[in-house]
């Protein structure tokens, strides 16, 4: 029997997936999480969070729409969340912020690892309740069989961060956060980047719930301020991986896949040049690509030396406007998240003791 979630790299024929929205989406407010984007003194730091044009959303929501056209027109069957309004301030016991942000990027928040979905302790107090736009879909598929696990949910109070510390990570390990985003999925390996969204507890956790099946890697690049790593690290079918030439790995992580027979192909950078999309967001969202299958890559539609890239591993590259998306918080691997890829568990690289 087929099971209705089924994932467990970035490259299997994908079946099933869910993509983002942009409606109702707010520009966050100044938070703890964002201290390194606005240094002391920065009047960002006193941005309290607001409505975003209808405009922008609008432009955003038609490119998100063409996006689940293209995929619905191969036969790859798309669900979208719920409608959320995030123009509404809320707060805990803790803290308090002005309003959510948006429900663009369901890989941010769950991590899809074979029958099970992991709603994901996102480090981000803007984005607390973003769970809600997708909850009517977990139902659904938990009720068809599927596993649904939410991790720890965050305090995020002000022992989580070293917002004054420059010199420090951002995070402390007072207690586990990650978005599902920050890690990349090779079958049994796991490769994790520590950001301003993740933490050692985090990854701890993750590879304790998923057990001695699965191998977590932590691997680190030389990049100031590290958020996901679906722009430096992104894997294109077993044997073949692009990397981010303006951030080489630091800690010998790559060695992995090089001893392991794989090649390891910088990504050509961006077309776009200048001014950053947002600024969690670079102009390397141009690697931010969707695999539909080991041959078969989505593109940004203005980026042809990726184009070109793809092209030449021997890929289809179906090219697919996306620009006015990506101030929303991604590209097309971050405004999807897997459902159902036709695949089993594999371990693509030798058991190391």
């Amino acid at each position: 029997m087929t099971q209705v979630v089924n994932s467990w790299n970035e490259w299997d024929p994908l079946e099933e997936v869910i993509v983002g929205s942009a409606r109702g989406a707010a520009e966050m407010g100044f938070e703890p999480a964002l201290a390194p984007y606005f240094p002391p003194g920065d009047p960002g730091r006193g941005m309290r969070g607001r409505p975003i044009p209808q405009v922008l959303i609008d432009e955003a929501e038609r490119q998100l729409d063409g996006f689940a056209g293209v995929l619905d027109r191969l036969g790859i069957t798309d669900r979208r969340p719920d409608p959320v309004d995030h123009n509404i301030a809320f707060s805990t016991p803790d803290w308090v912020v002005g309003g959510g942000h948006a429900c663009a990027c369901p890989r941010d928040l769950l991590l899809v690892i074979g029958d099970e979905i992991i709603e994901a302790p996102m480090a981000l107090r803007s984005r607390y309740f973003e769970f809600r736009a997708y909850r009517t879909l977990l139902k659904n598929y938990f009720r068809q069989g599927a596993r649904w696990t939410a991790a720890p949910k965050p305090l995020m109070s002000g022992e989580l961060y070293n917002e004054h510390d420059r010199t420090a990570p951002l995070l402390t390990e007072f207690e586990p956060v990650f978005d599902a985003a920050c890690f990349a999925r090779f079958g049994r390996d796991i490769f994790w980047q520590p950001d301003l969204v993740s933490n050692a507890f985090g990854a701890e956790w993750l590879q304790r719930h998923l057990g001695p099946d699965f191998r977590i890697h932590r691997i680190e690049f030389r990049e100031r301020v590290p958020t996901h790593i679906d722009t430096t690290l992104v894997p294109v079918r077993p044997g073949v991986v692009l990397v981010n030439p303006e951030r080489p790995c630091t800690n010998g992580a790559l060695d992995l896949f090089t001893s392991s027979g794989w090649r390891v192909v910088p990504a050509p950078p961006s077309v776009r040049t200048g001014r950053a999309p947002a600024p969690d967001v670079s102009n390397w969202i141009s690697m931010n690509i969707l695999m539909l299958d080991e041959y078969t890559v989505v593109v940004e539609q203005a980026e042809t030396p990726m184009m070109d890239l793809m092209r030449s591993l021997g890929c289809e590259v179906i090219p697919c406007p996306f620009d006015r998306v990506y101030g929303f918080g991604g590209g097309f691997h971050c405004c999807s998240a897997d459902v159902r890829r036709r695949g089993a568990l594999v371990s693509y690289f030798p058991i190391r003791r």
